[in-house]
């Protein structure tokens, strides 16, 4: 009995722990070992286009910090030449400086613009880490769930067939036999239900992963237990956060631009050349005068930017940690429905089966208490492999709120 019930959590149990999951190492159809698991998510990671396009963006604002740490202006080259009573020809630079502080102002903004982009990298990173273990899991339901209703599926056909030659023997009664046949299209209809459930399943794992495989990893084994508590965690670390804060940081960098835009930047020149037979000479400074346009709006607007990323910023924080308290609830809830599961439910399935079709050949049944026990069984089992599902699905929420998954998965090396 003992045995049973190790197999029957063996199969029910899905998902990925971090010190136990791994590949199974049987071979496939054509010979080949299956990928270790921590392959698996690296190639499916390095080859994401929400990472892909993360990567470009951050690239992009590394790219555009760099051009925002250098010299706003750049040197004018100044030729002239006049023919009038006596010619002139004349040669010339000019460049204006930067006494107001713009590029350093600028830098600012380039500098927050890269915390945001690595935050959004770091973000998508963890979030398809996520997704991709949630629909390999997912998948590993439906699967179990389809195995079940196949098995289901074999049962009733023997069961009808018992029937039959129960019902030409005279020792059962037609009803009975209309039962056993009206209990085997159920199982069809559950099969076929599975079978298209099976379905979507898969084609969001292809979808996630980017191609189709002949055999998908088993996951083994159950979530540790992972003790991240509320006071444990850097909230401000999380991605989330990071990003919403860089994010006010962009917008407070930009104050300082449009304030450094409204002050003016003096431009001085400097030109030799002749004027007939004689040398010349010539100093020339010039200052826009902010008459027309102060600039000042533009101060004004950004401030306003300021104070709706810094409110977007709370909003966020309550959100980070309401979602943390939350998943931790749900994983704690669905850890003790499975831990009851596994010390009071955890029946040798198959050996109760067995035994119904002992009691039914031997008449010490009827067909009906047989097909209510029965599908009592299968009720059960389907219900323990969604438990299992959700528990793992619980533990992912849960170890993507707490900024957890990417340590997760360096344990998997």
């Amino acid at each position: 009995m003992k045995k049973m019930r190790h197999a029957l959590v063996g199969i029910a149990v899905i998902g990925c722990c971090a010190g136990m999951l791994q590949w199974t190492t049987a071979a496939m159809a054509d010979g080949r070992k299956r990928p270790v698991l921590y392959e698996f998510i690296q190639q499916t990671i390095t080859n994401h286009p929400a990472l892909k396009a993360s990567e470009a963006a951050l690239a992009a604002a590394r790219a555009r910090a760099r051009g925002q740490s250098r010299p706003i202006y750049n040197p004018a080259l100044e030729v002239g030449y006049e023919n009038a009573e006596s010619t002139t020809k004349e040669i010339g630079i000019s460049q204006a400086f930067d006494w107001s502080g713009k590029r350093r102002a600028r830098s600012g903004v380039g500098r927050a613009e890269v915390e945001a982009a690595e935050a959004t990298y770091e973000l998508a990173y963890i979030n398809v880490l996520t997704e991709i273990m949630q629909t390999l899991a997912d998948y590993h339901t439906a699967l179990l769930a389809f195995s079940v209703a196949n098995e289901r599926e074999i049962l009733g056909e023997r069961f009808l067939n018992l029937v039959v030659r129960q019902n030409e023997a005279g020792q059962t009664p037609r009803s009975e036999l209309l039962t056993a046949r009206l209990a085997l299209v159920q199982a069809r209809v559950a099969k076929n239900e599975a079978a298209a459930a099976l379905s979507v399943a898969e084609q969001q794992l292809i979808a996630t992963v980017g191609q189709d495989r002949q055999v998908w990893p088993k996951l083994e084994g159950e979530p540790l237990d992972t003790a991240i508590v509320a006071d444990g965690i850097e909230y401000e670390q999380l991605p989330a956060l990071r990003l919403a804060r860089a994010e006010t940081e962009i917008f407070r960098a930009r104050i300082k631009v449009a304030k450094t835009d409204r002050m003016p930047d003096p431009t001085v020149g400097v030109r030799v050349g002749e004027e007939g037979r004689s040398s010349l000479v010539g100093l020339s400074v010039s200052l826009p005068i902010p008459v027309r346009n102060s600039f000042k709006a533009e101060v004004d607007a950004a401030g306003a930017d300021l104070i709706i990323a810094q409110q977007n910023y709370y909003s966020v924080n309550r959100l980070v940690r309401a979602r943390f308290d939350a998943t931790q609830k749900r994983y704690t809830a669905t850890a003790e429905a499975w831990q009851l599961w596994q010390t009071q439910g955890a029946e040798p399935l198959d050996e109760q089966r067995a035994l119904l079709e002992k009691l039914l050949e031997a008449r010490e049944i009827s067909v009906v208490d047989y097909l209510v026990q029965l599908n009592q069984t299968f009720a059960t089992e389907t219900a323990s492999i969604e438990l299992a599902g959700r528990l793992w699905s619980a533990w992912f929420d849960w170890q993507n709120a707490g900024g957890k998954l990417g340590e997760w998965l360096e344990t998997l090396q």
